[in-house]
């Protein structure tokens, strides 16, 4: 069956309009469902007045934290207010002060400004004043060189003078220094004098050991050594002089002398440390004696039981160990190679108590020479001869003043210092003096007859601070090192 076009729009607009119709029907019947559903809900009266109150209670408690912030903003409000007025007198009074400060710097600047005026005209007037009188001694100039020529040639007359015036020996006129006439013979032998000395700023050091007048005419060599050294391990500068006499008899005795010296410098560097802190301490012008267990006592004494150990080597090496051999009690060695052994420690530096600490084993002694007198301020024991009586170890503590001399020396040197003659003559030859090395080697081999042995002295001119030395009497220079005759 056909259909015409007309009659099918028709029919498509019937459809369309009833779905419409269809639509409108569904949306109203929606709203009326909606309608019947929803209630209407009306409060209650006692709820509405429960939510006032409830309401009404915030309302005051808000309005009470308002009120209590306000009177704390009032009450910040003054204590600011306060503060402000502080620092407003606060800034008054410093513009005040800063006000009176700038006028008292304007008064001061001026005041200087006139005294700077017033300086300045002096100034000119006294180097104007200079200008003239260097011109005056410009003219003179020449009258003043003639001057002080003269006036160093009369110095040089007066101590030409004073040296041909010096006293003569007792006994007779000064031949020093007296010349050996014999060689001395032995393997043993060494020179017949030897000399060393330094100028360690205000103490002066001077050292000479000579053959004795007996081994001279006998033929005998020199035993005596000396040493002069710092102990560089020691902290505090410190001067070691040392002197040791060989038996007269011994056979090695010059070179145990020697090696004796040389050895106990080595003994003391090994404890160097504890020796610094033990030395300058402790009472002084005290000997102690053997046994003595104090710490510095206890150093000294392993020190020199090192010394009688290297000196017994001597013997056994020159022996070839026959005589001191390890088995052997070596007695007869110790015989050959006996020696006494003084040392002396000595600060260095500027002191007006200079401190000294002296020790050893034998007759060698330390004298002190004090206002014109010499007297004994150590000795060992007199019979005790390393390296067999190391444990009579005797030391002991002193001090000196500007001024003291003091004289390590062997026991025919001290003989003579003590000398009632001789002494006073030694002792106004060295008082207060820097003399040469060679005037104080002439001084101790001094032709003055005795029946000791060798001559051995290490002599300390203490002056206090380095600055004395310059206006001392005597030579006014002084080598240094060693040499030998």
């Amino acid at each position: 069956m056909e259909i015409e076009p007309l009659g099918l729009v028709a029919l498509l607009a019937l459809l369309f309009a009833s779905l419409a119709l269809c639509g409108v029907l569904a949306a109203r019947v929606r709203r009326g469902s909606r309608r019947a559903v929803t209630p209407v809900l009306v409060p209650p009266r006692e709820l509405v007045a429960a939510e006032l109150e409830r309401t009404r209670g915030a309302y005051e408690v808000q309005l009470t934290r308002l009120r209590g912030e306000r009177e704390q903003a009032l009450a910040d409000n003054g204590v600011l207010r306060s503060r402000l007025a502080e620092v407003e007198g606060g800034v008054e009074a410093a513009l005040a002060a800063a006000v009176e400060v700038r006028l008292a710097a304007a008064l001061e600047a001026e005041v200087e400004a006139r005294v700077a005026a017033a300086l300045e005209a002096q100034v000119e007037a006294q180097v104007e004043a200079r200008l003239t009188a260097a011109f005056e001694a410009k003219v003179e100039l020449g009258v003043a060189a003639r001057l002080a020529e003269a006036l160093a040639a009369a110095a040089a007359r007066n101590r030409t003078q004073e040296a041909a015036e010096a006293p003569d020996p007792p006994g007779g006129p000064a031949l020093s220094p007296a010349v050996p006439s014999r060689l001395p013979l032995g393997r043993d032998s060494a020179a017949d004098s030897t000399i060393d000395g330094a100028d360690l700023g205000p103490l002066i050091v001077r050292a000479a050991s000579v053959r004795g007048d007996r081994q001279r005419d006998d033929g005998e060599h020199r035993r005596d050594a000396i040493l002069l050294g710092l102990v560089e391990e020691i902290p505090s500068p410190t001067l070691l002089s040392v002197v040791a006499a060989g038996a007269p008899r011994g056979l090695w005795s010059r070179s145990a002398a020697e090696r004796a010296c040389r050895s106990l410098a080595a003994q003391l560097g090994h404890y160097g440390e504890r020796l610094g802190a033990e030395l300058y301490q402790g009472a002084y012008a005290t000997t102690h004696v053997p046994g003595d267990d104090s710490e510095l006592g206890g150093l000294l004494r392993t020190a020199v039981q090192g010394v009688a150990r290297s000196v017994r080597l001597v013997a056994r090496n020159e022996t070839g160990g026959a005589s001191a051999g390890p088995g052997s009690t070596g007695a007869a060695g110790d015989a050959e190679v006996e020696v006494a052994l003084t040392g002396l420690l000595s600060r260095l530096g500027d002191h007006q108590l200079r401190e000294h600490v002296a020790f050893g084993v034998g007759d060698c002694s330390v004298l002190r020479l004090r206002e014109g007198a010499w007297g004994e301020v150590f000795t060992g024991a007199r019979e005790a001869r390393l390296p067999s009586a190391a444990p009579e170890l005797r030391w002991a503590r002193f001090d000196t003043r500007p001024g003291d001399l003091l004289a390590v020396c062997s026991a025919p040197m001290a003989e003579l210092l003590l000398r009632e003659d001789l002494g006073d003559w030694f002792a106004e030859r060295w008082a207060d003096r820097r003399p040469f090395l060679t005037a104080f080697f002439s001084d101790v081999n001094v032709r003055v007859r005795s029946a000791g042995g060798d001559r051995s002295a290490v002599c300390l001119w203490d002056f206090g601070e380095a600055r004395r030395t310059s206006t001392t009497g005597g030579s006014t220079r002084s080598a240094t090192g060693d040499g030998h005759a």
